[in-house]
């Protein structure tokens, strides 16, 4: 007899919560396959402890070219050179290590006064002349998070509707192969032409500072190309997406985000919270198996594709007591998954940290009546990408 095998990805029943199913079908067996729009099988792993497990085992490739990769997510664009987070060890390590030292948390805290400038800056074009409404994810999430990376990583800003653009294409699910095809190769050849620009003349910022330390050999131009084009999109878009959702759900939330208001002390556990609650990578993580391995009391052959669902994971009520409440004041939020585990956890975690407190505590400092001007149900959610936000969110104060 054939089993017909769940659909996926799987709809959600509200817009801040993964979709319930998943839920469901882990409480009947722990890892589960599902089939992808492109045919392919793959298990899906939903529980904290499994999702921990994969993301520290070696049984596992994170390189899209591995025999029975996922390619729901990736599509059949192979990762440039340099382009770490889809790189196996020995590779991955060294080249991680090599701008490890760039995301160093005293490095992260001192672009606080940077960050607030921007903000002002947006603020102020948002309320000129005495304008009292707005777009807050057009007018202000998506340029906060272009400017910030963008003054950091060295990339002149009014580029950014190019990568911006090109990005949004590639992780869309809803483009075709060829459309994804094009726009990766369109972007990497933005990024060769900025790479370039930075070996011919020499500047004193992160992408600069790269070029100068792979002078005697560490690294090659593709691969400084490849680890370029990873540092911008993986800064950008993730930030633009958590920016507008985390309004979102503060809106959604008033009385913690009064207290919020009234105590900017409680910013970093607001943060962690909300990066547990929205875990906004919603198409999982791609993985395939290299040897037969178990997770969860289910065996994976060498070749099955894996998804690793962090949103999934971090509603695992196992761990996280009311998973499905936001709350500010819970305890164990750091226990969160929300930029993966192990070898392969987001390098750029505490910018990300930084930048979402200095933003939420400088937007309602600026904007202290600041709320949404329609209901949840009216705003245009990012279903069909990968990392899932709100296309707008318009605003009143």
């Amino acid at each position: 007899m054939t089993t017909t095998l769940p659909d996926f990805p799987m709809p959600r029943n509200h817009p801040l919560d993964p979709p319930p199913q998943y839920r469901t079908l882990s409480s009947e067996r722990p890892v589960f396959q599902v089939r992808t729009p492109r045919g392919d099988t793959a298990w899906v792993v939903t529980r904290h402890e499994d999702v921990r497990a994969v993301l520290t085992s070696r049984a596992f490739s994170s390189d899209p070219r591995t025999p029975g990769f996922p390619t729901y997510v990736t599509g059949d664009v192979p990762p440039p050179p340099g382009f770490f987070m889809q790189s196996d060890p020995p590779d991955h390590g060294r080249l991680r290590r090599f701008v490890t030292r760039e995301f160093l948390i005293n490095q992260m805290e001192a672009l606080r006064p940077a960050m607030r400038r921007i903000l002002d800056r947006l603020v102020d074009d948002m309320t000129a002349d005495g304008r009292r409404s707005a777009d807050l994810v057009g007018q202000f999430a998506l340029p906060m998070a272009a400017m910030t990376i963008c003054e950091i990583l060295g990339v002149p800003f009014e580029d950014h509707v190019l990568f911006v653009t090109l990005t949004d294409t590639v992780l869309d699910r809803s483009s075709t192969p060829e459309q994804a095809e094009r726009a990766a190769i369109e972007l990497m050849g933005y990024f060769d032409r900025l790479v370039t620009a930075k070996e011919l003349h020499p500047s004193d910022d992160l992408f600069g500072r790269m070029v100068s330390r792979a002078a005697d050999g560490a690294l090659t131009h593709t691969e400084l190309v490849g680890m370029a084009a990873l540092l911008l999109l993986a800064g950008y878009d993730t930030m633009a997406q958590m920016i507008g959702i985390g309004a979102v759900t503060l809106f959604e939330h008033p009385g913690q985000l009064a207290e919020l208001r009234r105590d900017p002390r409680l910013m970093p556990a607001a943060v962690e919270e909300l990066l547990r609650y929205l875990s906004i990578n919603h198409a999982g993580l791609p993985r395939a198996a290299v040897e037969d391995v178990v997770i969860g009391g289910q065996r994976i052959q060498a070749g099955d594709g894996v998804l690793v669902m962090l949103n999934a994971a971090n509603r695992d009520q196992s761990v996280f007591e009311d998973a499905d409440v936001f709350d500010i004041h819970r305890e164990n939020t750091t226990d969160h998954l929300a930029f993966g585990h192990g070898f392969h956890k987001c390098i750029g975690a505490t910018l990300a940290r930084v930048e979402l407190s200095e933003v939420f505590r400088g937007l309602f400092e600026r904007l202290p009546d600041l709320r949404p001007a329609g209901p949840l149900a009216e705003l245009p959610f990012r279903h069909d990408m990968v990392l899932y936000g709100v296309r707008r969110l318009p605003v009143v104060w």
